[in-house]
């Protein structure tokens, strides 16, 4: 029994890490794609994730992953965009434009310019 419990523990394990591997890849070209359409400068190996937890969704549960990034407008200057994901379901970019306020795209409001808070 035991090693059918250690078999199962490394197979999940092996899961988790393929799947948190592949979701940030998918973060990084939804972040350069964002920029892109922004007109800003992404900075490559700025993605780190900021937040997990396990959600409840209508088709059961999923992982709710939160990203952070940075990009440059001018080359000098870092601004900090967000990325949150429904287990692979995007749910919201954020990117704080210094002038233009904020640039927000998701489900529901794409490339919709809100005002800076």
């Amino acid at each position: 029994m035991t090693p059918l419990l250690i078999i199962l523990a490394l197979v999940l394990v092996a899961f988790y890490v393929n799947d948190s591997w592949r979701t940030h890849e998918r973060v990084r070209r939804i972040a350069r794609r964002s920029c892109e359409q922004a007109g800003v400068q992404f900075l490559d190996g700025s993605v780190v994730r900021t937040r997990q937890a396990i959600r409840r969704q209508p088709g059961g549960l999923a992982w709710r992953r939160q990203y952070r990034f940075e990009f440059a407008i001018d080359g000098s200057s870092r601004h900090v965009g967000e990325i949150s994901l429904d287990g692979r379901r995007l749910r919201q970019v954020t990117l704080d434009l210094p002038d233009d306020g904020r640039l927000v795209e998701g489900n529901d409001n794409v490339g919709h310019r809100t005002p800076e808070r």
